[in-house]
């Protein structure tokens, strides 16, 4: 069930209607409800979300209660990732890699169930923070909702399980303050999502899926809609997320902090997919040594980690390559970081982090290998700037219309701005009354997935 669907307003409409009626029984209420928002793309695939629960939450007690916690520690982290790697990336290192042929085997028949690497890194973030005595193993209903709580568990944000538990243990806060902000996030998601990323997707995909009969101006233009098109999808779906989460009283961090205002490569990733960056820094860089252990071991590790975090996102040669590039540059920055070279030039830096991020996001926003090849034996540097050659010219002009409104108001919304709105009514009635007129006027409501909800 997306969020940009007519179903889900019901759903959600519903379940606020049904935990307002009965605030005592919210969790039974919400886990019955995150059971149901799953089942809608496959019923079976629920078991599995179960299991992991009640995997988690067995190790978990074992953790705690045992002297032997890192062999049980260990034998969960395992198995979660073990789980992770049958449905995600089986079939590509034994098919793809390997040139093992599946057809006609049970693995051939192995679906990928809908966010299951967000659900496996939060229940090894309990596991993690348990053993190390950052949180105590919570009860089996409390557990479930930090897992499989609807509104983040297809796609984050990754909460630690010391952030969230505790405001689950205390359970819910409604009341019009929350509600208030709640609605502003989520109607500002909303306008990201089905404005800026619905368009720029229909522009983006007319031009990916034919990517053989276009031009280098066209693919350049491409290339930056992407840049755009999967953060105000991604953030778009964050935002109703916390939105959503904050109306029922929970305070969940930012997943993005305007993102392409960085001026190097390291501070995007301090405000791109924050919960995922953090995630990868605490459980992945800081284990295998962080930076303590010498400067080349240092750019080793980012290396690793990012070329991890690439192949998170999918089981494809084209992620493994974006993360895997990503950690290149970062390694580079830190080199010249090292010999004294400052690089953090306000209007520069901006520029230079946008186009090497924009240029990134291309093996991640092409299918596979051999389209990737395509693009690159297709684009001339020459060429770069003959806009004649634009491909649907007035669905380009219309798409950078929707990115100048979305860097003004992501100016504007600012943690501070949002502060006076909410607490001004004029200008908070104003605000509604202004989204809304922009999604009505610009929205596409087709029910497009968004783009990590295949991750």
């Amino acid at each position: 069930m997306s969020f940009a669907s007519l179903h889900f307003l019901i759903f959600i409409l519903l379940y606020l209607f049904l935990i307002n009626i009965f605030k005592k029984n919210w969790k039974f209420i919400s886990i019955i409800f995150s059971l149901f928002f799953y089942s809608y793309w496959r019923l079976i695939l629920c078991l599995l979300l179960v299991f992991s629960v009640l995997q988690t939450y067995t190790i978990g007690y074992l953790v705690y209660n045992n002297k032997n916690s890192k062999t049980y520690l260990i034998t969960g982290v395992i198995t979660s990732l073990i789980i992770l790697f049958i449905f995600k990336y089986f079939n590509f290192f034994i098919s793809d890699l390997a040139n093992i042929d599946l057809k006609n085997t049970i693995f051939s028949k192995i679906i990928l169930p809908i966010g299951i690497s967000f659900y496996t890194f939060q229940s090894i973030s309990y596991l993690i923070d348990i053993y190390k005595k950052k949180i105590k193993p919570t009860n089996l209903k409390n557990l479930f909702i930090f897992i499989i709580f609807f509104p983040q568990l297809v796609a984050g944000p990754i909460v630690r399980a010391r952030k969230l538990i505790p405001q689950i243990e205390r359970g819910i806060k409604i009341n019009f303050n929350n509600y208030k902000k709640g609605l502003m996030l989520i109607l500002w998601g909303y306008f990201l999502k089905l404005c800026v990323s619905n368009n720029l997707d229909a522009y983006v995909s007319s031009v990916y899926n034919f990517i053989g009969e276009s031009n280098t101006p066209t693919l350049f233009v491409t290339a930056i809609f992407y840049s755009f098109l999967i953060y105000a999808d991604f953030c778009g779906y964050s935002l109703i997320a916390i939105g959503i989460l904050k109306m029922l009283g929970f305070n969940i961090p930012a997943n993005f902090l305007t993102p392409y205002f960085s001026t190097n490569l390291t501070e995007f990733w301090r405000r791109w997919h924050i919960s995922l960056s953090k995630f990868l820094r605490d459980y992945l860089y800081i284990p295998l040594g962080g930076n303590k252990n010498g400067f080349i071991n240092t750019l080793r590790n980012i290396i690793i980690v990012m070329t991890i975090g690439g192949l998170w996102h999918g089981a494809s040669l084209n992620f493994i390559l974006w993360g895997f590039l990503h950690g290149i540059f970062l390694s580079i920055e830190r080199i010249f970081n090292k010999i004294n070279i400052n690089l953090n030039i306000p209007i520069i830096g901006i520029i230079y982090v946008f186009l090497l991020v924009t240029i990134l996001w291309i093996p991640f926003s092409i299918s596979n290998f051999n389209d990737l090849i395509v693009f690159i034996n297709i684009f001339n540097l020459k060429d770069i700037l003959n806009f004649s050659q634009i491909i649907e010219k007035f669905y380009v002009v219309q798409n950078l219309l929707l990115i100048f409104i979305l860097i003004v108001l992501d100016m504007v919304f600012s943690k501070k701005n949002l502060v006076k709105i909410k607490n001004n009514y004029f200008l908070l009635g104003f605000t509604f009354i202004f989204i809304l007129g922009l999604i009505i006027t610009f929205g596409i409501f087709d029910e497009k997935k968004f783009i990590y909800f295949q991750f």
